[in-house]
């Protein structure tokens, strides 16, 4: 598969400019010799902002809740409707498209995952939207595949493009490799085309037109799509020759009898998300924001951080099938998309990215961790200690809560918070008080040195708070929480750094994470031993420094 030269993901911008970032100086590595910046074309720049802004400015595209709330929601609203409602608004979807958009009760069960139990998600899905719907719908179009079918894509990773499953699909459309293979998606020990948006999305078309092509009906394509085209026919042979998806339902794997029913309660909760009151999250970036340029060259992506004057998390963030983060010398042409305000300034300085990209870069410094404080004496000969202690909150449960969301929020584990309240399952109801365990600080003081070390001796652990992997599950988190001993600060010293857990969630990535709290990817590595970037699982705890 070949893309144009100069094919972005903007895709709906049909027309050319140059881009050159404005004149200044910017400060590189000793690593790196001075480089050129081009000169401002005002005029250009100008043009740049006024198209970005157009479709940043567009109903569309807003993130603005002020505008979007139409229907004056409180905040933390949700509302509910009727079955009759939802029908009604279903059978209207319906008449706009190829798809058999049924409603029915497992239909309405997906809705309320959605749109009630998993809000967080569909907003955040709703933002990554404005980031890759244009070019997927581009696609679509382009295939003549009907555009509802760009809400696979939320069904398959929730549009998080370095998504792997348990079984080892990976990316937007979740291919495994051999399929993959199939439609030009080459994986090596440098790239792995399967997190190439655009690659991914041209396969999927192909592969879609083809199982519509074998099955004559869409529902049963996504079935498909899903459980393999094997496994669809042998549910037709076993349901008698029906030729419809909810006639051989029941003959279908469990995961792909809810399948179709997801994606239409995706398409329907997509449509109406304002009167859900769910709104987009703002995204790092949208699609109107990047553009692509081809290279044959191999490109390190530390280098072209310096040049460039981004962090290079982001641009491993817009270049994921990239797996070492460098694009390979191996005679094929290659892409790689950055900032529009960025792409000036790349072009100016490209033959020195290329140049320098030869040159094997010194890895960063590895961060020290910070000493344990010694405790701290007052004129009196007292020591003073500080620790944590466990204390209980109440938690009120609110309409649209859930228990992994109450578990996100006080920072514990979802089997502790079970464990805590005696929950079996995951059923909560809006009212009902849930116990929560957290620690807080208390200040003792020890009287002489004896004492002070004996203190030492009775806890008979190392005072060094313990590094967790990332591959540790969930009881050994529990268990390494547990075993954290006293935190001891001296007076007139620098604080030791303070953690937190963050629990990961679907269509999370590490830079994601990073950005949400404020540190840098390579400091969540450091703290977590063994971290993978493209193999975070969901539920999995990530250690991380408070700023």
């Amino acid at each position: 598969m070949k893309k144009a030269t100069t094919f972005s993901l903007l895709a709906l911008l049909l027309f050319a400019t140059t881009h050159i970032t404005a004149g200044h100086k910017d400060t590189l590595s000793p690593s790196l010799p001075a480089f050129t910046v081009a000169e401002q074309n005002a005029e250009i720049a100008e043009i740049d902002r006024i198209l970005v802004n157009s479709y940043l400015n567009h109903y569309c595209f807003s993130t603005n809740q002020e505008v979007l709330n139409a229907y004056g929601y409180a905040p933390e609203q949700v509302p509910a409707f009727s079955p009759d409602i939802v029908q009604a608004r279903m059978k209207a979807l319906d008449k706009e498209t190829p798809f058999d958009l049924i409603y029915n009760s497992t239909v309405q069960g997906f809705i309320d995952l959605y749109a009630v139990r998993r809000r967080d998600i569909s907003s955040k899905v709703l933002g990554m939207s404005q980031l890759y719907f244009p070019m997927i719908e581009e696609a679509l179009a382009r295939h003549g595949i009907p555009l509802e079918m760009k809400y696979l894509a939320i069904v398959e990773s929730a549009l998080n493009p370095t998504a792997i499953s348990s079984a080892g699909a990976g990316g937007l459309w979740q291919f495994m490799v051999g399929t993959g293979k199939q439609y030009n998606l080459n994986v090596t020990s440098y790239q792995d085309d399967r997190f190439d948006a655009y690659k991914s999305t041209e396969a999927a078309c192909k592969y879609l037109k083809f199982l519509y092509n074998t099955f004559g009906d869409w529902q049963l394509a996504l079935a498909a799509y899903n459980s393999g085209p094997g496994n669809v026919n042998k549910a037709i042979r076993r349901s008698g020759g029906a030729k419809d998806f909810w006639s051989i339902k029941p003959y279908l794997p469990k995961e792909t009898q809810g399948y179709v029913p997801a994606f239409i309660a995706v398409n329907y909760v997509m449509n109406h998300a304002a009167e859900y009151n769910l709104y987009p999250k703002k995204p790092l970036i949208t699609c109107f924001e990047i553009d692509t340029v081809g290279t044959t060259s191999r490109v390190d992506f530390t280098v072209l951080s310096q040049v460039l004057n981004i962090p290079k998390e982001d641009i491993a963030y817009l270049n994921p099938c990239y797996k070492l983060k460098e694009i390979p010398d191996n005679g094929r042409r290659h892409y790689l998309v950055l900032p529009i305000d960025k792409l000036g300034l790349f072009m100016a300085n490209e033959q020195l990215v290329y140049e320098q990209s030869k040159i094997k870069q010194p890895e960063p410094e590895p961060m020290l961790a910070a000493a344990d404080p010694a405790p701290s004496k007052s004129s009196d000969n007292k020591t003073t200690t500080v620790v944590w202690e466990n204390d209980w909150k109440s938690h009120k449960v609110k309409r649209g809560e859930s228990l992994g969301g109450i578990a996100d929020k006080y920072n514990v584990s979802l089997a502790e918070l079970k464990k805590w309240n005696k929950i079996k399952g995951s059923k909560i109801v809006p009212g009902q008080s849930l116990k929560i365990q957290t620690k807080v600080k208390k200040t003792i003081h020890v009287e002489g040195e004896k004492k002070e070390d004996t203190l030492a001796e009775n806890k008979g652990i190392d005072t060094k708070t313990e590094a967790i992997s990332e591959a540790n599950e969930e009881e050994n988190y529990q268990q390494s929480t547990a075993s954290k001993t006293p935190v001891v600060e001296k007076k007139q010293e620098p604080k030791k750094p303070s953690y937190k857990y963050y629990t990961v969630q679907r269509g999370d990535t590490l830079y994601k994470i990073a950005s949400a709290k404020g540190v840098s990817v390579d400091q969540i590595k450091k703290l977590n031993s063994g971290l993978k970037e493209n193999r975070l699982a969901v539920g999995q705890k990530i250690k991380i420094k408070q700023i």
